[in-house]
């Protein structure tokens, strides 16, 4: 899944609403809907530190911080 900085602000709105004394907040990414009460707490988290490791990996790439690694093996015998 890609995310986007937008889903990443969303997800924050979520969590600062129910710490607020919200009951219920609602997250939409990719034109899906999730509800999410004051006890999924944890799960909102979980979704906020996952969006923030894939933007931070798509930027490290982008500005070429993180290369692919490809290593290569030879052997003298044919295997």
């Amino acid at each position: 899944m890609s995310y986007t900085r937008a889903d990443l602000d969303s997800v924050r709105r979520a969590q600062l609403e129910l710490m607020q004394g919200k009951r219920v907040t609602r997250v939409t990414h990719n034109g899906r809907s999730v509800e999410y009460a004051a006890t999924d707490m944890a799960t909102l988290r979980e979704l906020e530190s996952r969006i923030q490791s894939e933007l931070f990996a798509e930027e490290a790439r982008l500005r070429g911080l993180v290369k692919s690694r490809t290593r290569y093996y030879s052997t003298g015998k044919g295997f």
